[in-house]
């Protein structure tokens, strides 16, 4: 692998955006007793998915490898 924190940041971000996508897919509704069903679950996760997408992202941009001198 070139370059592992890129690809590990790019796929946390993927996981935020399904988890987003899935959240809205499943929609939220209230039952007859007034009871909310939603899969509120999601929220959370995507948030830290995406944030660890972020922060994973800037490290792999600012911890890059020298180029070697000849």
């Amino acid at each position: 692998m070139k370059r592992p924190l890129i690809r590990l940041a790019l796929l946390l971000l993927t996981g935020a955006v399904v988890c987003a996508v899935a959240y809205r897919l499943i929609g939220a509704r209230v039952e007859a007793d007034g009871t909310l069903r939603e899969a509120f679950a999601l929220i959370p996760i995507g948030y830290l998915l995406g944030g660890a997408g972020i922060g994973t992202g800037i490290a792999g941009l600012l911890w890059r490898k020298p180029a070697k001198r000849r």
